[in-house]
């Protein structure tokens, strides 16, 4: 398999939803790798080490591109986290800073598809980054071996799963058969890891084949205020509760039930992606699935058929409350909106009506979501920019935080051009702020990829990932924006600071793949498959 077909494959796996672009001048700080890979504690039990990284200065650029102090590159001597990260975002090293980790499912030595996991460890002075880290199979600690298309990385989420303060990462592998792996938080950072035993694939009667797409995701499901995970959807031990041993263990297993068929005509659908939140305000996850069922992949868009499925955590474990009604989608995120204490379902529409770069928020309430909509697309009064023309400029991605400190959860979606088949065009990243009356156009704003240096033809897939989360502890929610790249253009990933206005084009970090992996000619995909959250 060569790069092309790599990439083509990763694509497939991340249909959900991500993108953007920003205006010229961004301030790009590459990261350089100054410092070798070392295995943690020397033994078998070892994952590849944080290494120093250096963000030299650039002409004009803010705090968060001065160099690192000295020092900075070296983990703290503890054993206990002092303090902890804001609530809802990963500190895989408990030093009170958040952290950022990227799925990349593109190669590695020894496999095509091998997938590999990019950590950045921040420092809390701006976006700023002290140390990276770079994990794949080849790592001692790492259960399993580098080998073709298993696809490490993909749906990384982060929790601390097992209750020792420090955030640890789980990701969906499919080296043989799919399983989940965990890598634990320590005063070091990611530093061991270990594969869940017996975990079980999705069971639904009209998907495809379910084990090929299976997904991950992570929430408080059954209301006992350990993290759960959820890998299988119809499967009698699909709930992985929480909390976890460090032998991989879970608490316990349960049923996730398999979402209905959507109707009679649907015979099949492949399941594409899984989103977690508490839409009905009490104090557990629930679970939105998104599946596509076009009759014709190569059919008109007002056609497609992507239909979206609701699962209502509980107590007694999960159920399907037959009222609710969702609209089909590409994917969703979860985040309030509106200030009134549920989460929203965020949701990029398809088919019928919907513009091909418009955003619909499913309002929660007692009763979950399905009450109230909004619908915001370019024809809306204070978003830029115009309805793109073409088919193939789609907004996807999404990513749900509080970039200008007021209280309400933004709205980040992007629009890559990730099908290998696709037309040339921009790549563009759109912010929408929430608001006492949801979601808006007031104070919106259009990020284009070409002000970030990116290949101008989309070429670059610039928005394929999004995340929003405050890397400086400030109140704002900085945005984080991938590039993967491809087998001739290099991946990347642009980290924006949160203001008051919404994500700024100054300071700007800028993280390459060089800053992780130097291995020339593999196609590193950075965050292809994914931002923890």
């Amino acid at each position: 398999m060569d790069g092309s077909d790599d990439q083509a494959e990763v694509r497939r796996r991340r249909i959900g939803g991500r993108t953007w672009g920003i205006g010229a001048g961004a301030i790009g700080v590459a990261l350089a790798v100054v410092a070798g890979a070392l295995v943690l504690g020397g033994g078998p039990e070892g994952v590849a080490e944080p290494y120093a990284c250096r963000a030299p200065a650039v002409k004009g650029a803010s705090a968060s591109g001065r160099p690192a102090p000295e020092g900075s590159g070296s983990a703290p001597d503890r054993t206990a986290p002092d303090r902890t990260a804001p609530e809802g975002h990963a500190d895989f090293d408990g030093d009170g800073n958040p952290d950022l980790a990227l799925g990349s499912g593109g190669s590695v030595e020894g496999g095509s598809g091998g997938g590999s996991i990019e950590v950045a460890y921040g420092t809390g002075d701006g976006t700023r980054i002290g140390r990276c880290q770079y994990l794949t199979q080849d790592d001692p600690g790492i259960p399993g071996n580098n080998r073709d298309e298993a696809f490490l990385g993909t749906d990384v989420v982060a929790r601390d799963l097992d209750g020792d303060g420090y955030t640890d990462l789980a990701s969906a592998v499919f080296d043989w058969k799919p399983s989940v792996i965990i890598v634990w938080g320590s005063a070091d950072g990611l530093a061991s890891a270990t594969r869940v035993p017996g975990t079980d694939v999705s069971h639904v009667s009209w998907d495809n084949d379910p084990s090929l797409d299976e997904q991950l995701a992570a929430g408080d499901f059954d209301g006992d205020r350990h993290p759960d995970l959820v890998f299988g959807l119809g499967s009698d031990k699909g709930l992985l509760k929480g909390p976890f041993r460090r032998d991989g263990t879970p608490a316990g297993t349960d049923r996730v039930p398999a979402p209905r068929r959507p109707a009679p005509d649907v015979a099949d659908a492949n399941y594409g992606d899984l989103v977690a939140g508490d839409l009905d305000g009490d104090g557990i996850d629930d679970l939105v699935s998104f599946h596509n069922a076009d009759p014709d992949p190569e059919g008109p868009w007002s056609e497609q058929v992507r239909p979206v499925s609701y699962l209502h955590g509980g107590r007694d474990g999960f159920t399907q409350p037959r009222g609710v009604r969702l609209p089909d989608a590409g994917t969703g995120a979860v985040g309030d909106v509106d200030g009134d204490g549920f989460g929203d379902l965020v949701l990029t529409p398809r088919g019928g009506d919907a513009s091909r770069s418009s955003v619909t928020v499913v309002y929660g309430s007692e009763s979950g979501p399905g009450g109230r909509r909004t619908t915001v697309d370019r024809d809306t009064p204070g978003v830029p920019g115009e309805e793109p023309q073409d088919e193939d400029a789609v907004l996807a991605p999404l990513g749900v935080g509080d970039v200008n400190g007021d209280g309400y959860a933004d709205v980040v979606a992007g629009a890559p051009r990730w099908d290998v088949y696709g037309k040339p065009g921009p790549e563009q990243v759109l912010f929408l702020a929430g608001g006492p009356d949801g979601l808006g156009g007031a104070g919106a704003r259009l990020f284009d990829g070409s002000g970030f240096g990116t290949d101008p033809d989309g070429g670059a897939d610039f928005g394929s990932s999004l995340g929003l989360t405050d890397l400086d502890g400030d109140g704002h929610a900085d945005l984080v924006v991938t590039a993967p790249g491809s087998d001739t253009i290099d991946g990347a990933a642009w980290m924006l600071p949160g203001t008051a206005e919404g994500p700024a084009t100054e300071g700007v970090v800028r993280l390459s793949a060089d800053a992780f992996d130097d291995t020339e000619g593999l196609g590193l995909l950075m965050g292809g498959a994914g931002i923890a959250h």
